[in-house]
């Protein structure tokens, strides 16, 4: 043998030796293998987020580019809550649909339509993997449920118990369009509120039987028992479940009825009783004037938005009220009607001291 093959010999030896002694020396010390996982340096296992909703796991998530966001897929977001969505593939626009509650998501953009009032979240939905994503504030802000985010944990659960609330008001606005059908309680404009109607939204009249919004009129005084949550629009909107109307039928039969909401620029007394007020504001439906004068009768109702009865010697100059009447008018400029009710807002008294 030659002194290469010797040297290659002996390094085969002792390589042989160093392995074997390893192997000896682990089954001495009893030590289990170790399992190691190579992890590449790109490797997005962080940005992994689990979601889960009312205890059910669904499909994860991710944190944006910023790594400050969770996303969480939307269509298992919205099918585990119950929550109808209907795709456009065309303008890549998913709508949410459950009770009064109506909501647009629109690809890349962030703004979001929530009941018809527009919502920003500081970050817009995108497609990714073919899956629409919204950040997970979406679920809190535009969904109203509890959203608790804990490392890469996101545990949604919506409330069981409907937290809501219930006020009076006087109507001042019907929308009876298909798919946005809501009423306006309490003022005019951006006063009041605005309350959201469903398919599953109750009608009651005054003796408990049960009725639609087609027998609703501006100028009836109504009991609304809606959601805590409100949007922060002018005026606010809110989920509704009940409406119950408070007038009794003979109050309630002007179905034609007509408004103006304004300031009483000037009032008329007559045998030590006011007769007649003129009002300047804006009208409530398309055929009123936003002028106009209106006579006060022995059976004119004069209430606030309670429908509680408030004395006639609030009918003052500046006082803000909103008026509503029959529709025989008198072709004079401004037009002469007999008002049916007339809602004080605000007492001159109450504006001056403003």
């Amino acid at each position: 043998m030659n002194n290469n093959m010797k040297k290659v010999s002996a390094l085969m030896a002792l390589s042989m030796a160093l392995g074997g002694g390893a192997a000896y020396a682990a089954t001495l010390d009893n030590t289990k293998p170790v399992h190691q996982t190579s992890v590449s340096a790109d490797s997005n296992a962080a940005s992994v987020v689990n979601v889960s909703v009312n205890g059910a796991t669904i499909s994860d998530g991710y944190w944006n580019k910023d790594g400050k966001v969770a996303m969480i897929p939307l269509r298992d977001l919205t099918d585990a809550l119950g929550i109808e969505l209907e795709w456009n593939k065309e303008t890549k626009t998913a709508e949410l649909t459950r009770g009064a509650l109506w909501t647009q998501v629109i690809t890349g953009k962030d703004q979001y339509s929530v009941n018809k009032m527009s919502l920003t979240l500081g970050t817009a939905p995108e497609i990714t993997g073919g899956k629409l994503y919204v950040p997970v504030s979406f679920a809190e802000k535009a969904l109203h449920v509890q959203v608790n985010t804990t490392g890469n944990q996101v545990t949604i659960s919506s409330e069981e118990d409907v937290k809501t609330v219930t006020e009076r008001g006087v109507i001042t606005r019907i929308s009876n369009q298909d798919k946005y059908q809501s009423i306006q309680i309490g003022g005019a404009g951006t006063d009041g509120i605005v309350l959201n109607l469903s398919d599953e939204t109750k009608f009651i009249s005054v003796e408990g039987k049960e009725i639609a919004l087609t027998d609703l009129a501006i100028g009836m005084n109504v009991e609304a028992e809606h959601s805590l949550i409100t949007t922060r629009s002018l005026p606010p909107q809110t989920p509704t479940y009940t409406v119950t109307v408070l007038d009794d039928a003979a109050e309630s039969q002007l179905k034609d009825v007509l408004g103006t909401a304004g300031t009483i620029e000037n009032v008329t007394s007559a045998e030590d009783s006011i007769s007649q007020i003129e009002i300047t504001g804006t009208r409530l439906t398309e055929t009123a004037p936003d002028h106009v004068i209106l006579n006060i009768a022995k059976d004119t109702l004069i209430v606030n938005h309670e429908g509680e009865t408030v004395k006639a010697e609030e009918l003052t100059k500046g006082a803000k009220v909103i008026g509503f009447y029959s529709p025989m008018l008198t072709r004079s400029l401004p037009p002469i009607g007999t008002a049916w009710k007339v809602v004080v807002e605000t007492p001159a008294a109450e504006l001056e001291a403003k």
